[in-house]
């Protein structure tokens, strides 16, 4: 099994995920796509411009930027420090703004309602706590404010979020844990890293896989925003994995888990 993982490897293209050379590139590729969110789903319907936005789960600061140049009076916070301070120096660089802070987004230091728009880009299904998170994004949203998630969700082919070494799609279904473990120290060997950090590389590597993400299907999310009080889908859109021919299989339950690789929500509070 060890073997073939990479032979898999040089028969699926590699998933098309920037940003790895280092924070500065990361910080670049999440503005990119933080732009292209706001422009074909936040800003038609009216919730940046003017709007106060709470970006949870900011990452290194590039969406939040983007939030910032559509005309939205952006703020960030994120869980780990370092991603704050990256997020600080991205925004400076870019000549915004914006303040970024530390916190947990199942207990935001934020008062009630003080936000208008609230976004969790690609952060719901990493939260350790999913509830109390959009609990929290409805408490600190103003009635009739809007709450964006955007997310992989589990089942989808890059579910395994371990794109960088495995290629295969649905790898974490195909494969056992241990098979995984297993391909990427193959991985890491023909990539010819040094044979003194494999090891720690690849635990690092499956402690990630086994803590930071939460598998968050779209079935558990549904069901997370019922069991909320105070909001309501405005929106929901379930994105193909790759082809947009595959559309009608995301509204097929069951298999729109396997082929949903994207999933667009906009949550609205109620009064």
């Amino acid at each position: 099994m060890s073997v073939l993982i990479p032979w898999l490897n040089r028969v699926f293209r590699r998933p098309n995920v920037a940003g790895r050379e280092s924070k500065e590139a990361y910080s670049r590729w999440e503005h990119h796509w933080g732009r292209e969110f706001a422009r074909l789903f936040m800003e038609p319907s009216g919730d940046l411009s003017g709007k106060r936005l709470l970006d949870v789960g900011c990452g290194l600061g590039g969406k939040t930027v983007a939030y910032a140049e559509a005309g939205a009076r952006a703020v960030g916070t994120d869980l780990v420090e370092s991603n704050a301070v990256q997020s600080r120096e991205y925004a400076r660089v870019a000549g915004k703004g914006i303040e970024f802070f530390v916190g947990d987004a199942a207990a935001l230091p934020v008062r009630d309602g003080a936000f208008d728009t609230v976004v969790a880009n690609d952060a719901m299904e990493h939260f350790s706590e999913p509830e109390r998170a959009l609990s929290e994004m409805v408490r600190v949203l103003r009635p009739g404010g809007a709450i964006w998630v955007f997310f992989t969700p589990h089942y989808s082919p890059l579910g395994s979020h371990l794109y960088d070494y495995v290629y295969t799609p649905w790898c974490h279904l195909l494969f056992t844990r241990a098979q995984l473990a297993s391909g990427i120290h193959a991985v890491l060997v023909e990539r010819g890293q040094s044979a003194d950090t494999i090891d720690a590389r690849v635990r690092a590597i499956m402690q990630s896989f086994d803590h930071d993400i939460n598998h968050m299907s779209i079935r558990r999310f549904l069901n997370i925003v019922q069991s909320v009080p105070g909001v309501r889908i405005a929106r929901l859109d379930l994105r193909p994995a790759k082809f947009g021919v595959l559309k009608p299989l995301t509204r097929v339950p069951g298999l729109r888990e396997l082929f949903t690789g994207f999933v667009t929500c906009r949550l609205e509070r109620v009064a």
